[in-house]
């Protein structure tokens, strides 16, 4: 089904953004389905597999996914919880909306290795130290999740993703002793910087994107469980993760194939461009004062921008479900008294240009405190590109009423 009018472009371009923050979704869309549940032969193991980043800004982080393998009843079955479907109506606004629904499939394990192999993405296995009774109980939940009635789950960016999932499923299968002991103490790092150490480098135009979209809940501090909705440092953890009887959670892990695929990250990054935007504004600012000129073009590009991107932020604040995208001090700088600055360019009121320059300066003292969000650097140079914008109008509102 396509998208309506209203969906279209803009809904698209942040629903990708969002996507990004998805962290671990594979496109092979696969049919939830009754999986049949026998009793497993002795042989039979359960292993986590973690694939490696793909070249699309989405697949940064990697996916992870759970494997029930038992040669003596011929199963070998890869449940995916990352799956959601292209096609269900309204797509990208569910999506912006934080109201999509993600489901949980099943897949032959030959089918999921050929995939990744395909794309040059790395897979790794670890099998899972269960007793036999765990591993039964653990085939028969991830069975009735795939059941067309239980396969549904609301999905969030940080707190239920394909990793969380498979890590969830593992906890609730073991026996009390055998459960994992997860560090409560591990927490020096927030949601965000996770972010940046797995795409800063190689994907630092949507690491932009997603700093503008996130709120000051992703800069707090995480336990170690919470790590792990990246997959990949879920890997790590599971091979150095006991039980609370001391014991290794899983085997060391085990190499199936390996990461071929290569990304490069970009040369202009948005540091840069937004540095050069605020020399060329400044320089403009410093003509216009010489020659006289208000720059009332430059002034309505900028502070529409800022506008315009305000109601997107408030939207994701008070009109979505998203938990990461609430409490978002990036409406001090996408502010939306800038509609009103825009709609009287040529009649500067004092007031609002003065609430701007507060809220713009307090943005700063945020930035140089560290709390309670962290902003990207980028977002800094535009906060101060649109100071030096109101301050030279108030300085030219001034100047015009000492004249009179």
């Amino acid at each position: 089904m396509q998208p309506d009018n209203f969906e279209s472009k803009i809904m698209k371009s942040i629903s990708k953004i969002l996507i990004f923050l998805s962290l671990c979704i594979s496109f092979q869309i696969v049919g939830a389905q009754n999986v049949e549940v026998p009793e497993l032969g002795e042989g039979a193991y359960a292993s986590v597999m973690t694939c490696g980043p793909g070249k699309e800004f989405y697949e940064s982080f990697g996916h992870s996914a759970l494997r029930i393998c038992d040669t003596a009843n011929g199963l070998d079955i890869v449940f995916n919880y990352g799956i959601f479907d292209f096609d269900e109506p309204n797509f990208y606004l569910k999506f912006a909306g934080g109201r999509l629904n993600y489901f949980v499939g099943a897949q032959r394990f030959e089918h999921f290795i050929s995939e990744y192999q395909y794309y040059g993405r790395s897979v790794t296995e670890q099998r899972l130290r269960m007793t036999k009774t765990e591993l039964q109980r653990l085939y028969e939940l991830l069975a009735e999740n795939s059941k067309p009635e239980n396969k549904y789950y609301k999905y969030d960016f940080f707190r239920d993703n394909c990793a969380t999932r498979v890590r969830d499923m593992i906890v609730a299968s073991m026996e009390d002793g055998d459960k994992p002991l997860f560090n409560p103490d591990k927490g020096i790092s927030s949601y965000r910087d996770m972010i940046y150490k797995y795409s800063g480098a190689t994907s630092p135009w949507w690491c932009f994107g997603v700093d503008i979209l996130l709120g000051a809940r992703c800069d707090r501090r995480m336990t170690s469980d919470q790590y792990m909705y990246i997959p990949m440092e879920m890997m790590a953890q599971f091979d150095t993760l006991t039980t609370l009887a001391g014991n290794p959670v899983s085997e060391p892990s085990q190499q199936l194939l390996p990461q071929i695929q290569k990304t490069t990250p970009p040369l202009l990054t948005p540091t840069l461009c937004f540095m050069l935007l605020f020399i060329l504004v400044l320089i403009l600012t410093l003509v216009a004062r010489h020659k006289g000129w208000r720059l009332q073009w430059l002034d309505a590009i900028l502070f529409s921008l800022s506008a315009l991107i305000s109601v997107l932020l408030l939207y994701l604040w008070f009109g979505s479900d998203h938990w990461c995208t609430k409490w978002n001090f990036n409406l001090l700088w996408a502010n939306p008294l800038f509609f009103w600055i825009v709609c009287r360019l040529r009649k500067p009121n004092r007031g609002v240009t003065i609430a701007l320059i507060i809220c713009l300066v307090a943005m700063l003292l945020i930035w140089l405190a560290g709390w309670p969000q962290t902003f990207n650097s980028a977002t800094m140079l535009i906060a101060l590109t649109l100071l030096l914008r109101l301050h030279a109008r108030e300085r030219k509102a001034e100047s015009g009423k000492r004249r009179t």
